[in-house]
């Protein structure tokens, strides 16, 4: 659990940057559930489209703080950042992760559709289970996640490493092994594995409290550990010593001395 260690301490060590990442990652999932629990009440369409592009703003400003944090765990290692100097590298690397990472939400969105379809045509009575809308919906996406392991753990990384194009990252995605990087691994399936907790937590109909109690708690827990997938993944792809010209250099030194965030 070498490498499990030093990214525990990486985070500890930059631990304004973490609750801050993870703050606003909550809020935004926080902001997308109350859309799910408009949808189930039926309520009015302007409402939903207001939420959702009220969580917008939010989903961004996490996508470029983990991207910018992930940039300056591969160039600064334990140095903290500003706010300022997380979205400035994220900045630079948003278009193509996000460009890919739509690409993949959309492709998985049809793949479940016509799973959820094909489950309601031939065991209608599943869907009304209190876990088998749930369960059925994690599982497309948990088997492509197992299926495409590989780039969905280290494309990004490689990137962000790289400074590289989407096309150079796939062809550089070859020299990685993921058996080298068996933690990960690990860390990675825990993570898949998570979701599936929530199945078994109480009812919010029964036990409110207890319910919202362990929601939060299962909340930062999964963020917390998707945090330290991605950084464990960069460090992962650096340590490749991958040759690839960039021009890459440190942070400027004026913007990286103990800042607060």
């Amino acid at each position: 659990m070498t490498e499990i260690r030093k990214t525990l301490e990486i985070l500890k060590a930059r631990w304004p940057e973490v609750m801050l990442i993870i703050a606003i990652d909550v809020l935004s999932l926080s902001i997308s559930m109350s859309r799910q629990i408009l949808i189930s009440h039926q309520t009015g369409s302007l409402l939903h489209t207001l939420i959702t592009l009220a969580s917008l703003p939010f989903i961004i400003i996490a996508f470029l703080l983990i991207i910018g944090f992930q940039r300056t765990v591969y160039l600064e290692d334990r140095k903290r950042q500003s706010l300022f100097v997380l979205l400035r590298e994220g900045k630079h690397f948003f278009l193509p992760l996000a460009g890919l990472g739509v690409i993949y939400t959309l492709a998985l969105a049809c793949l479940q559709i016509l799973f959820l379809w094909a489950i309601k045509h031939a065991a209608p009575d599943f869907m009304d289970t209190r876990w088998g809308a749930s369960l059925l919906y994690r599982l497309p996406s948990t088997s492509v996640s197992l299926i495409l392991m590989k780039p969905i753990l280290l494309i990004f990384p490689l990137i962000i490493v790289l400074d590289c194009s989407i096309l150079k990252s796939f062809k550089m995605l070859g020299r990685c092994r993921l058996r080298d990087a068996r933690e990960l691994v690990i860390l990675f399936l825990i993570s898949l594995g998570l979701p599936f907790l929530w199945i078994s937590l109480p009812s919010a109909s029964t036990q409110p409290i207890s319910c919202y109690f362990l929601m939060a708690v299962y909340t930062i827990a999964g963020q917390f550990i998707d945090l330290m997938v991605a950084v464990m993944a960069i460090r992962f792809v650096a340590s490749r010593n991958l040759i690839y010209d960039t021009g890459s250099k440190p942070l400027d030194s004026q913007d990286s001395l103990n800042p607060s965030i």
